[in-house]
């Protein structure tokens, strides 16, 4: 199995008391425990408070990391508020400062995403092909006890069908409302945390392996956790490599 890409690890300070790591070298620690090659990973201080005009933390953090090891990624919120530069500005800075991902947080956010709200950005990154990863998790939700907003997901994805959405947290006992977005949006991938007995093995053999993606969702959970049903999971060899990096590294390849 190849070494695992993260799509999100959180690091910088909490106010939660989270085991965060807030240097390179201490992320490095938990990444190489659990054989984490690579991570998209984002200011979990700015998540919290709610900060999408400043992100010297992370792109510092992240320029003290050896090539290929750690992808900022950054909060977007709807262009109309006017808390960031325009799309088009926005994404270019981001492809300078090799920023490959955007992260949609809607609920700690407090906006919906969907194409309405989000359209004019969600256009300008289909275009590039850039990564939206969405999460409608709360600071401190319960991953089991969790239901992302599946019409606005839905919604975005028939609207931009180019633009490559990772799902995070889809849920315990979500796979009725997942199955039918993997089934209808080939854009869409999910992370594992609706995994319950075979849902690695089930989905590959209904949708193939390039639908599923790991998240560590460092530091409110436990690395090895999501690990397990890749590792150990009854799929092939290859189902492994994509699920554990081969997919996001293909996002990464696409991005022009």
């Amino acid at each position: 199995m190849l070494p695992l890409f993260d799509c999100e690890f959180g690091v910088g300070l909490t106010d939660f008391g989270y085991p965060v790591t807030r240097t390179p070298a201490e992320a490095f620690a938990v990444m190489d425990r659990f054989g984490i090659g690579s991570a998209f990973v984002y200011d979990r201080h700015a998540h919290e408070a709610g900060v999408f005009d400043r992100f010297d933390f992370i792109l510092d953090f992240c320029r003290e990391a050896p090539p290929g090891r750690l992808y900022p990624a950054i909060p977007v919120v709807p262009p109309a508020t006017g808390e960031q530069p325009p799309p088009a500005e926005l994404v270019e800075w981001c492809l300078a400062n090799g920023i490959r991902a955007v992260r949609a947080c809607p609920n700690v956010h407090n906006f919906i995403c969907d194409s309405f709200s989000m359209g004019k950005l969600l256009e300008v990154l289909e275009k590039h092909r850039m990564p939206l990863i969405h999460t409608s998790m709360r600071v401190q939700d319960h991953p089991w006890l969790h239901e992302p907003a599946w019409r606005d997901l839905h919604d975005v994805a028939l609207a931009f069908p180019r633009l490559p959405i990772i799902v995070l947290y889809t849920g315990m006992l979500q796979g009725r409302r997942l199955y039918p977005l993997l089934e209808q949006c080939p854009n869409v991938l999910a992370d594992l945390t609706c995994d319950s007995f075979q849902f690695v093995e089930d989905v590959v053999e209904r949708f193939g392996s390039g639908k599923l993606v790991y998240a560590s969702h460092f530091p409110t959970e436990d690395p090895g956790l999501y690990r397990m049903p890749i590792s150990h999971g009854g799929i092939s060899e290859q189902a492994r490599d994509d699920i554990a990096a081969g997919n996001v590294r293909r996002l990464l390849e696409a991005i022009r």
